[in-house]
């Protein structure tokens, strides 16, 4: 029964962007939580872009939080600029700048909790599906301070996911245009294209029969991950599309998600 579940206590919290924007997130604590203590901080980030994290169930294959909580992680779900529920303008925000002031958003985020004695800048962990796994491979090509990245159907080059996605207008809509017109932006705002920069761990998980974001995508990453030499893994869910349905599947999602931080986090 849910009532014999322990859950880590959830609450909202505020940050300032490095530009004075205020970003709202969700924290989610570990059972064990006692205040002073830093613990090992997983990120993760939502997908969308225009989507956000809430205060409720956090349970599924899909939403990590009470797993790691339960696991003795600190979880942040940041609702970066480009999130729902502050107006369009705020939506908005990211138009053309994907993996620009929504990464530095989460970034601050990272900052304030390690600023406020929660997390220890020295375990920390990121993740998230479909353009949280954007995120994702983002992140770890512009940073090393993540020990750990999940990837989850990862946009790895927003070319070529153009070129085989179900929905380019997706793209158009996002970056005012398609790519044959303006490489040079679905270039730079490309993880592959800085994929030599990443030296952080990473598994990466994809469903075969995904036409959103097609397992190529996550075929580059593995490759480009290969050829550097960064410790990763790549795991293919059969007959799954975008988000993962069969139950074996999901729990083989959630075991790999907390093994992978467990070993390399916390």
């Amino acid at each position: 029964a849910v009532s014999s579940l322990q859950f880590g206590a959830v609450e909202k919290i505020r940050w300032s962007a490095s530009d004075g924007l205020p970003i709202e997130g969700v924290l989610v604590k570990p059972t064990n939580y006692v205040a002073g203590e830093r613990y090992p901080l997983v990120v993760e980030i939502h997908g969308g872009p225009q989507w956000t994290w809430w205060y409720g169930w956090q349970c599924s294959w899909h939403e990590w939080a009470q797993l790691l909580a339960n696991n003795g992680f600190v979880v942040l779900l940041p609702n970066p600029r480009g999130s729902e529920g502050h107006g369009w303008r705020f939506a908005d925000k990211n138009f053309q700048d994907w993996g620009g002031n929504d990464f530095q958003d989460i970034m601050s985020g990272v900052d304030y909790l390690v600023e406020q004695g929660i997390a220890d800048p020295e375990r920390m962990g990121i993740g998230g599906w479909s353009y949280g796994g954007y995120m994702t491979a983002w992140a770890v090509t512009q940073t090393n301070r993540f020990k750990a990245a999940v990837a989850g159907t990862a946009l790895s080059d927003l070319t070529s996911f153009y070129g085989t996605t179900d929905i380019p207008t997706f793209m158009r809509a996002n970056f005012d245009g398609n790519p044959y017109g303006l490489q040079e932006m679905y270039d730079t705002h490309s993880a592959l294209t800085f994929a030599k920069q990443i030296q952080t761990p990473t598994l990466i998980l994809h469903g075969d029969a995904d036409t959103r974001v097609p397992l190529s995508q996550s075929h580059e990453l593995y490759q480009a991950l290969r050829e550097t030499g960064v410790e990763c893994r790549f795991v293919v869910y059969p007959r799954e599309p975008h988000s993962i349905g069969e139950r074996a599947h999901q729990l083989d999602v959630l075991e790999r998600v907390l093994e992978w931080y467990v070993t390399h986090v916390r």
